[in-house]
């Protein structure tokens, strides 16, 4: 207690160092991409409505863990609570950062007002009885929480000071823009797929394009389809890219490792997929497509974040050497 006492004092007093931010800033990216994950557990297993009210269980309870939906539904709503403890944390560290930076404020505040924000559009899902559009809007908003997750995490790995200026040509720089929108519009057509098929959540649950959700459904069979387009498109862009990279060593050396684990994570994201619309698709595969889903979306981000840099001026070097 003593030593926590003395640490609490030391940070008010003199900061935490960029250090010990990153590491807060791990933590926080972690428990983000765990309640995606958790919040997938609850619709594959049929629990969307195991609490029928927010931000009580039900009428009668304020915590209930009478049913296994219940439960289920309850367990995520608590991890919800460490979430925002969590970004709560990254929030006041970039705030209490020695040196405090202007770019690591405004993201932690996005953070602070996007978890909030996903606990009301929580509340109007369970209040619309899981509407697709509000189940969909819940992931996405999960997906953007992640992304700043990522660049707060990259750039809290920056020297401080310094102009942002870009690491890679103008033209490389544009295709990984395409390449980040084409990844973006897969995601949200794989929400779309999801919406219109079996696990919504709930039995009662409404669809996207009418109530079939079996997998012969013919609107679930279209959607999956346009989806399956869609992420060929966004992996023939990545492929492209790598091809224009073959003759620029700088930059190809800038983002080896971004597209190395983009090109990984989407051929295992893509197999899954087959592999779970041929096999009807079972809970399990889902999740895991799920997990591949926000995993792709970070490593998107981390590409994005390394076509710029931070160079450093003279005086900003000098400076730093001085105050060491």
């Amino acid at each position: 207690m003593q030593r926590l006492t003395a640490y609490v004092r030391r940070v008010r007093t003199e900061g935490f160092t960029p250090k010990e931010f990153r590491n807060i800033c791990v933590f926080a990216l972690v428990l983000l991409s765990f309640i995606c994950v958790s919040g997938a557990a609850v619709r594959l297993t049929g629990s969307g409505l195991g609490c029928d009210d927010w931000p009580n269980c039900n009428a009668d309870k304020v915590v209930d863990f009478s049913t296994a939906h219940s439960a289920i539904e309850q367990v995520n709503r608590l991890i919800t609570f460490l979430v925002c403890i969590a970004v709560a944390l990254a929030a006041a560290a970039g705030w209490y950062r020695r040196p405090r930076r202007k770019d690591l404020l405004v993201l932690g505040f996005v953070l602070l007002a996007g978890v909030p924000a996903q606990g009301i559009v929580g509340a109007v899902v369970v209040w619309a009885d899981l509407n697709p559009a509000t189940v969909q809007l819940h992931f996405v908003l999960s997906m953007v929480l992640v992304w700043a997750a990522v660049v707060m995490l990259v750039r809290s790995g920056e020297p401080d000071g310094g102009e942002r200026v870009p690491s890679v040509v103008p033209r490389v720089r544009q295709h990984v823009r395409l390449l980040v929108v084409w990844t973006w519009i897969a995601v949200l057509a794989g929400t779309v797929v999801t919406g219109t098929g079996p696990h919504a959540g709930d039995e009662k649950a409404k669809r996207f394009w009418g109530t079939e959700t079996d997998i012969n459904g013919h609107a679930l069979q279209w959607v999956s389809r346009i989806h399956g387009v869609i992420v060929w498109i966004t992996v023939a862009i990545a492929l492209s890219l790598l091809w224009r990279l073959r003759r620029l060593r700088h930059d190809r050396e800038v983002l080896d490792a971004p597209m190395t684990a983009w090109i990984v994570a989407a051929g295992v994201q893509g197999t899954v997929g087959y592999v779970q619309y041929a096999s009807g698709l079972p809970a399990g595969l889902v999740l895991v497509h799920v997990a591949g889903a926000t995993t792709l979306v970070g490593i998107t981000a981390w590409l994005w974040c390394s076509t710029t840099l931070v160079r450093r001026s003279a005086d900003a070097i000098l400076e730093q050497a001085a105050a060491r």
